[in-house]
């Protein structure tokens, strides 16, 4: 790991943080308590006895994108095993042998941690396939055809303000726009399509079936199902910025080409 790694301490004493000072591959802050969103590559958190889960809910509530090391008291292993299950890619004990293995505990938590995140599949947030998962979904079908020479259409959606949202509101508030976006994008599509979330703020459908017409149909579903979310919800209006694209049978274009033929093309339906 060749990077700087940030890190922030929470509930850790002036002693606990020297060893990681020490060592110039981190970046370090320390707080009594995590009472807010933060950006950081791992959170090292001291556990209150018979606390784990509130403590591992409340880090990933406030960093769901780093890796968690549960710091628990002599004696409160179990709550570190708790916490290990709950989520937390490590577990300390707050002893005198804390300070010398916390710089490695870290390494390992945030290799864990990216390790983890290049497997998943599924988005948390809206349960939508992510990437990843979508990603073989499409190569599948572009395989599929290449041999029966049929066009496959991809409708690309983008969530506007959702990083103003966060920022302005926190991950929850985000969290919760993704999914409204979500919502509306699974009743626009048919049963046949395959949405997902491959961004945080972009979804992506692969419509299957005959590519003729069922673009301009999952279009004017799109505009129903937002008109319909905006009226009967008292949930900021959403902001959605549609395009396209087709790949054509034979043409030897990956997703990748598609994902940036799209981007150009977005615009506000």
């Amino acid at each position: 790991m060749s990077e700087r790694v940030s890190v922030l301490l929470v509930g850790l004493d002036e002693a606990e943080e020297r060893p990681l000072q020490r060592d110039d591959a981190f970046s370090i802050e320390r707080a009594a308590t995590l009472e807010g969103p933060v950006d950081v590559n791992a959170l090292v958190v001291a556990v209150p006895p018979g606390g784990p889960l509130e403590a591992l809910r409340n880090a990933r509530r406030y960093a769901p994108d780093a890796a968690i090391i549960a710091v628990t008291a002599v004696g409160n292993d179990a709550d570190g095993t708790v916490a290990i299950h709950a989520g937390a890619e490590d577990h300390l004990v707050r002893d005198d042998a804390l300070g010398a293995l916390l710089p490695r505990a870290v390494r390992y938590a945030v290799a864990i941690r990216r390790m983890r995140r290049e497997l998943e599949t599924v988005d948390p947030a809206t349960t939508l396939p992510n990437l990843r998962g979508f990603g073989a979904i499409a190569e599948h079908h572009l395989r599929m055809a290449d041999r029966a020479g049929h066009p496959i259409v991809f409708v690309f959606v983008r969530l506007a303000e959702l990083a103003e949202v966060r920022s302005a509101l926190g991950p929850d508030a985000a969290d919760e726009l993704a999914r409204d976006a979500a919502a509306v994008l699974l009743r626009a599509v048919r049963d046949s399509d395959a949405p997902a979330r491959i961004a945080p703020d972009t979804f992506c459908v692969l419509l299957t079936g005959s590519a003729e017409g069922a673009e301009a149909t999952v279009l004017s579903r799109l505009v129903e199902a937002m008109a319909e979310h905006d009226a009967g919800s008292d949930r900021p209006r959403l902001a959605l910025a549609v395009g396209s694209a087709r790949y054509r049978p034979g043409s030897g274009g990956s997703l990748g080409v598609l994902l940036e033929e799209a981007a150009r093309s977005l615009s506000v339906p």
